[in-house]
C-alpha cells in the first residue's frame, strides 16, 4: 500500500481531494458546510462517509474547514 506524504493511503487521498474539491466549488459561499453535507449525504456511500470521518479525525490538517463544518452537520443528523 503506497502512502502519501501525509501518512494517507490512495482511497484517503482521493476522498480528501474530493471533498475539498466540493467545498471549493460550492457556488453559494453562505452555505458551503451545509451544501457540502448535502452533497455527502447524497452521493457518497455509507462506507465512504465513514472513511472521511476517520480521516477527520487521524488527519484533520488535510481536510479544509468547509469541509470540517460539513461533517459535524452531518454528525448532528
Amino acid at each position: 500500500m503506497t502512502l502519501s506524504a501525509a501518512g494517507l493511503n490512495y482511497e484517503q487521498a482521493h476522498l480528501v481531494k474530493m471533498a475539498n474539491q466540493i467545498a471549493a466549488n460550492v457556488p453559494n459561499r453562505a452555505e458551503v458546510g451545509e451544501q457540502v453535507a448535502t452533497h455527502i449525504r447524497t452521493f457518497w456511500t455509507p462506507d465512504m462517509q465513514r472513511d472521511i470521518q476517520g480521516i477527520e479525525h487521524d488527519y484533520p490538517d488535510q481536510l479544509v474547514p468547509d469541509v470540517h463544518t460539513a461533517l459535524e452537520i452531518l454528525r448532528r443528523l
